[in-house]
C-alpha cells in the first residue's frame, strides 16, 4: 500500500516538465466557463508564466 506523498516545496517546481504544465493549462482551459474564468483559474493555480520558465510559486 502506497503512503501519502510528501508536500511539494518551491524547489520542486523545477522538476515539473513543460509537457506537464501544458497539459495542466489545457485541462483548465477545457473546463473554464470563459476566457476570464480561464485566466483566473490559471493564476490561482500558479500556471501563468513565460514559456521555458517554471510557473510562479505564490504560496
Amino acid at each position: 500500500m502506497a503512503g501519502v506523498p510528501a508536500q511539494r516545496t518551491a524547489a520542486d517546481v523545477y522538476r515539473v516538465s513543460e509537457e506537464q504544465v501544458h497539459r495542466a493549462r489545457m485541462a483548465v482551459a477545457r473546463n473554464a466557463l470563459d476566457s476570464e474564468d480561464c485566466r483566473d483559474l490559471l493564476d490561482m493555480l500558479g500556471l501563468i508564466g513565460e514559456p521555458g520558465e517554471p510557473p510562479p510559486v505564490r504560496r
